[in-house]
């Protein structure tokens, strides 16, 4: 006897739903009435979102699947699917667009917001006076903008945590005082343009590097850190050793990782046990477990494990991830390197203390790219997503001008021209079986020099600002 598809309860169906690719789906569901109306059931993205898109280790949201509605979590389903074909296949074609965000001015940042259902991002640019600009991310059209009368921002930090009421915080200088403020994005109506609002504010010269949640990591030029809840108004201060042969060492990132907190300065990392928050003036310093230096480089970058927003212990017995672009002593070799490094934890013991460390020092290098081209570059930025998939900009080669310069008005040759270039890959991984480091994108600046990236990994989306004020954003 021939069993047709009709022939077969719901509860089956959507068993064969589950076990189907998300195309099989979508070609299922066309061929009648009664399979479209089961393939947009609940049950048949979560466990398609679960088997094919979390556990193969593509990029998605830290919610969990039943937050989403039906129409939400199909939508975001196929997206990943579309994104994780993407990055195993053995080439990545970005789609570009791009708008003019401030009028000849450089952009000075460029950020995009994890909260708000992801649907904006920011730019920061300076003309008399700072301003913050919020665009759509669809449509690139300019939402709204903040910029205080007479203030001029040196610092801003983004808040990780999409559920959060704070956006962003920002350090601004204005009239004889500087102060660190705390953004939201709100609507005085449903119907109504989203607004900055400032929701709480601390007098401080310390600027804010992270943002996650409530608490807001804060730092000077030399060495001390502080961690800041600024619903409860507690802290914590960090004291960095101050290593005379590190110059400019400032903090660029402070990542709260499992039971630990790692300050990234510009050539060094250290771990700190993670400190109880106690209240204003807390004047007990905290000193660090570990540290590990990397000479001479351009940037560093610390990435965490994927892990649920509602169980951040899932990164515990997870290493960490640490990207260096390297400088070269020898001052005649064109090369730099991208560097992958590991900080592994330490083996489970039945050691109670609460501020034992967790992570091993120093970290091993994993593996490493070496690229054919060194020069200057106004964006030295890195991005090392939880799911080991990076960007950064290269510097145009140019040695294939020589000695002869494009602004000689009086030669009579050409002058060959050199661009920079956006370089996206993917280190070994679940999105990368391969062993070895994969440059899957090398995509060519033809315009004014990058002065800023951004990454978002879960919607595979780079931006860039440049020197004239132009926006470049590239989809996969």
């Amino acid at each position: 006897m021939r069993l047709s598809l009709d022939s077969l309860d719901d509860d089956t169906l959507l068993g064969v739903f589950s076990a189907l690719t998300v195309p099989d789906v979508l070609n299922l569901r066309q061929t009648c009435r009664r399979l479209l109306a089961l393939s947009r059931q609940q049950i048949v993205w979560q466990n398609i979102g679960s088997s094919q898109i979390l556990q193969r280790g593509i990029p998605f949201s830290k919610k969990p699947l039943s937050s989403f509605s039906v129409r939400d979590l199909e939508d975001r389903v196929r997206r990943a699917y579309h994104l994780g074909n993407a990055w195993k296949a053995p080439s990545i074609m970005f789609h570009s667009s791009g708008f003019a965000a401030s009028r000849g001015g450089p952009v000075q940042g460029i950020h995009f917001i994890p909260g708000y259902d992801r649907r904006w991002f920011i730019t920061v640019s300076q003309g008399i006076w700072s301003m913050i600009t919020l665009w759509d991310r669809r449509t690139l059209a300019r939402v709204t903008s903040w910029s205080p009368r007479k203030a001029v921002f040196s610092a801003l930090a983004v808040n990780t945590f999409e559920d959060s009421e704070a956006a962003l915080a920002v350090s601004l200088h204005q009239f004889d005082s500087v102060v660190v403020e705390i953004l939201a994005i709100t609507s005085t109506a449903p119907d109504s343009s989203p607004h900055f609002e400032c929701i709480a504010r601390v007098n401080t010269s310390r600027q804010p590097i992270t943002m996650r949640g409530s608490l807001l990591a804060l730092a000077d030029e030399e060495a001390e850190t502080v961690i800041w809840n600024w619903k409860t108004q507690e802290c914590a201060v960090m004291q960095s050793p101050v290593d005379a042969g590190l110059w400019r060492n400032q903090c660029t990132q402070v990542v709260f990782a499992y039971k630990t907190i790692l300050v990234v300065r510009a050539r060094s990392v250290h771990a700190f046990a993670e400190p109880k928050l106690a209240p204003h003036p807390n004047t007990y310093v905290h000193h660090p477990y570990a540290k590990s230096t990397f000479g001479w480089v351009d940037s560093i970058f610390v990435s965490v494990p994927p892990s649920s927003s509602e169980d951040p212990a899932g990164m515990e017995g997870q290493p960490l991830s640490i990207l260096v672009r390297t400088k070269n002593d020898d001052p005649w070799s064109s090369t730099f390197k991208i560097q992958l490094w590991t900080l592994s934890p330490m083996i489970a013991s039945n050691d109670t203390t609460i501020h034992k460390p967790h992570y091993n020092f120093p970290p091993s290098m994993t593996t490493e790219i070496v690229t054919p081209r060194r020069g200057a570059l106004r964006c030295t930025d890195i991005v090392l997503g939880p799911h080991g998939t990076a960007v950064w900009v290269q510097p145009g080669d140019y040695s294939i001008a020589g000695l002869i310069s494009s602004n000689v008005h009086l030669q009579h040759m050409p002058v060959p021209q050199s661009h920079e270039i956006l370089v996206a890959a993917a280190f070994p991984g679940l999105l990368n079986v391969q062993g070895e480091p994969q440059v899957k994108s090398s995509w060519k600046n033809y315009g004014e020099n990058w002065t800023c990236l951004d990454y978002d990994e879960e919607r595979g989306c780079v931006a860039l600002g440049s020197t004239v004020g132009a926006v470049t954003i590239l989809n996969i």
